[in-house]
């Protein structure tokens, strides 16, 4: 079922699940996605003083913690795209059950606290992050 990032109510958290990738666990999919879908939404987020490895720059420069947010894996190329402004993750491209969720954590950093070797195995990989 198509879903309008801008229309839909938010799915419940039981269409994602943790799984495991080559850096550990991250959220998959438990469902088909199409381009514009929500995954997850994440409204509920704490708000934290301090940036940290689990955390998502506001654009307020303030810094956001949900732990399903958190455990999102970045990619190079990703099949989400983050919207701070409705605290959703919004799927680009179709997404196959079971796959992983992933968007470039560089589109809500201006820094790392914690900067990494992506591992992503995108064509385009961008290598370093942060």
């Amino acid at each position: 079922m198509f879903r309008s990032a801008r229309t839909a109510p938010p799915p419940p958290f039981d269409e994602v699940a943790l799984g495991s990738s080559v850096i550990g666990a991250v959220v998959c999919a438990c469902r088909p996605y199409q381009g514009g879908d929500v995954v997850f939404c994440f409204e509920d987020a704490e708000r934290r003083s301090q940036r940290d490895g689990h955390t998502v720059e506001a654009p307020d420069g303030g810094h956001l913690y949900h732990p399903v947010l958190a455990m999102t894996a970045h990619g190079c190329e990703p099949n989400c795209r983050i919207d701070l402004h409705n605290r959703v993750m919004v799927a680009l491209r179709p997404i196959e059950p079971g796959e992983a969720i992933t968007y470039d954590y560089e589109t809500t950093e201006r820094w790392f606290s914690h900067p990494f070797w992506c591992r992503c195995g995108a064509r385009r990989c961008r290598g370093r992050i942060g």
